[in-house]
C-alpha cells in the first residue's frame, strides 16, 4: 500500500511539475551578485613592536569583519611611499604615525577628523585616555583629534641585576638622584673590567643624541630647549649648558658609558654594559633574547637637581582623508583604544596602555617578570615631557635642520674639538635662523 501512495505521488507531482514550473517553483535561482571584495589598506613599519601591536589590531578587527582583507603596505617611517600610492590612486586608508610626524601629516591635510567619528560612537571614551597620549594627534593650525594612540611610552631604565649583584654595587632604587647612580656605576665598572655601566645606543632602538636622552638634562638643571612661546632656541642658555655637560660627563668626566658606534652587538644581551634606558616595548625584545641566562629587572629613571624627568611620548594610527573606506577604517584604529586590545598589548610586553582606567589593572603593572617592575612606566609617567614642536620647515627633534644641528653640536662636544657651549651655541644659531625665517 505504501509503494502504490509513493508511486500514485510521483505520478502526481510529474503532471504538477510544468504549472509549478511556470510559477517558478522549480526556476533556477537567480544568480547572487558576488559581493566586491572589501579591502582596508594599512601603512606600517616593520619593526618588532608595532608588528605585535598591528597585529593585536587587526585580529580584534577581522573579529568584527571577517569579509574584509587586510592589506599591509610597510614604509621605513619617512612616508614616501605614500606619495607613489598617491599616484597610482592607491592610497592607504589607515597609517602608522609616531608622535613626532603627527602634525606635519594634519597641516599637510593627510588625516581625516576623528572627533566627529568619536562623538557619535558610544564604544569609545576619549575621556579615559591619557591627555599626553591624545595630544600628538592634536595640532595648532587645525582644530580635531587625527591620532589615536596605541600607548603611551616612558623611557625607563633597565638593568642587569646580576652584574649590580656580583660587583657589589647597590641596586638602583625608586628614590635615586643621577649622583647616586654615577658613584654606583663607578664601583661597578671597578669590579667588573670590560664592562660599561650605561649604554645610549644599544638595540638600535635610539642612540646618544636621542631627545630622550639629552633634554631631560636640560629640563633637570632647570633649561628647556625652546623659550615658552616657541620663538627662541634656549639651548645655550646657562641651565640648558650645565644639564647637557652633565649629560655629556658620563662620557667626558665619569666615563661611565658606552662609546657610540663601539660594537654593532648589543651589549645588554652580551653583557659588555650593565644598564640602558628604554621604553616598555624594549621588555618583549630582551625576554625573547636574554632567556634564563641573566636576571634583569627595570627601575624608574633618576632625579636631577630640578626634579625627575623623562621622555614621553607616543604613536597611533590615523586614517587618511583619501580612505576609501573611513568608517572600516576608523572601526580599525578604535579598537586600540578599547580595554580588550590595551590589555593585551600590556600582556604582550609591547608597550604601557593610553587607559587611565587601566593604570593599576594587574593584568598591566602585575605581569609575570622578568621584569618584575613594570609598573614603572605606569608610575614614571608622572615624570614624563613631551618633545618641543618647531615649525614644519625646521624640522623636528627626530629629523630635519633641528635634529642635524643637535646632533653635530652632541658629538663635536663628545668628541671635545669644541667647548659644549660653543657647540651649542653654533646649535643654537643654526636653529634660531630657521626658527626666524618661520614664523
Amino acid at each position: 500500500m505504501k509503494h502504490r501512495l509513493s508511486l500514485r505521488s510521483a505520478l502526481c507531482l510529474l503532471t504538477l511539475s510544468p504549472l509549478l514550473a511556470a510559477c517558478g517553483w522549480f526556476a533556477p535561482p537567480t544568480p547572487t551578485p558576488t559581493p566586491e571584495l572589501r579591502v582596508l589598506r594599512v601603512y606600517t613599519v616593520r619593526d618588532p613592536t608595532i608588528e605585535g601591536v598591528v597585529e593585536i589590531i587587526s585580529q580584534g578587527f577581522r573579529t568584527r569583519h571577517p569579509d574584509v582583507t587586510i592589506e599591509f603596505i610597510y614604509g621605513d617611517g619617512s612616508y614616501s611611499e605614500l606619495q607613489g600610492s598617491a599616484a597610482t590612486g592607491n592610497i592607504p586608508d589607515v597609517v602608522w604615525a609616531p608622535d613626532v610626524i603627527t602634525p606635519a601629516l594634519i597641516e599637510a591635510e593627510l588625516l581625516l577628523d576623528l572627533e566627529e567619528f568619536a562623538r557619535g560612537d558610544g564604544s569609545v571614551n576619549l575621556e579615559d585616555v591619557h591627555p599626553v597620549a591624545l595630544e600628538p594627534g592634536r595640532s595648532r593650525v587645525r582644530p580635531g583629534l587625527y591620532l589615536i594612540p596605541a600607548s603611551l611610552e616612558t623611557i625607563q631604565m633597565y638593568y642587569n641585576s646580576s652584574l649590580w649583584e656580583r660587583s657589589g654595587a647597590p641596586l638602583p632604587r625608586d628614590d635615586w638622584t643621577w649622583d647616586d647612580l654615577i658613584a654606583a656605576c663607578k664601583r661597578l665598572q671597578e669590579s667588573t673590567p670590560g664592562v660599561d655601566c650605561l649604554s645610549f645606543t644599544n638595540s638600535g632602538l635610539f642612540d646618544h643624541t636621542a631627545w630622550v636622552y639629552w633634554l631631560p638634562w636640560v629640563c633637570g638643571a632647570g633649561g628647556d630647549a625652546l623659550s615658552a612661546d616657541g620663538a627662541q632656541s634656549t639651548l645655550s642658555a646657562p641651565q640648558s649648558l650645565e644639564g647637557l655637560q652633565g649629560y655629556l660627563d658620563l662620557w667626558i668626566r665619569h666615563k661611565i658609558a658606552a662609546q657610540p658606534g663601539a660594537s654593532q652587538d648589543d651589549c645588554f644581551v652580551a653583557q659588555t654594559c650593565a644598564a640602558f634606558f628604554s621604553f616598555a616595548g624594549a621588555a618583549r625584545i630582551y625576554r625573547e633574547q636574554i632567556g634564563d641566562r641573566f636576571a634583569w629587572d627595570v627601575q624608574i629613571v633618576p632625579a636631577h637637581r630640578a626634579g625627575r624627568f623623562t621622555g614621553i611620548g607616543s604613536y597611533g594610527f590615523a586614517v587618511t582623508r583619501a580612505s576609501r573606506e573611513p568608517q572600516l577604517a576608523w572601526d580599525f584604529v578604535k579598537y586600540i583604544i578599547t580595554p580588550e586590545a590595551q590589555r593585551a598589548i600590556a600582556a604582550a610586553y609591547l608597550g604601557t596602555p593610553a587607559l587611565l582606567s587601566l593604570s593599576n589593572d594587574p593584568a598591566v603593572v602585575q605581569l609575570p617578570p622578568p621584569p618584575a617592575n613594570m609598573r614603572a612606566f605606569v608610575v614614571g609617567r608622572e615624570a614624563g615631557i613631551t618633545p618641543p614642536r618647531y615649525p614644519t620647515a625646521c624640522g623636528s627633534v627626530y629629523n630635519g635642520p633641528v635634529s642635524a644641528a643637535i646632533a653635530d653640536a652632541l658629538d663635536a662636544a663628545l668628541r671635545e674639538t669644541v667647548s659644549v657651549e660653543g657647540a651649542f651655541t653654533i646649535a643654537d644659531r643654526k636653529i634660531q635662523t630657521c626658527l626666524d625665517a618661520n614664523r
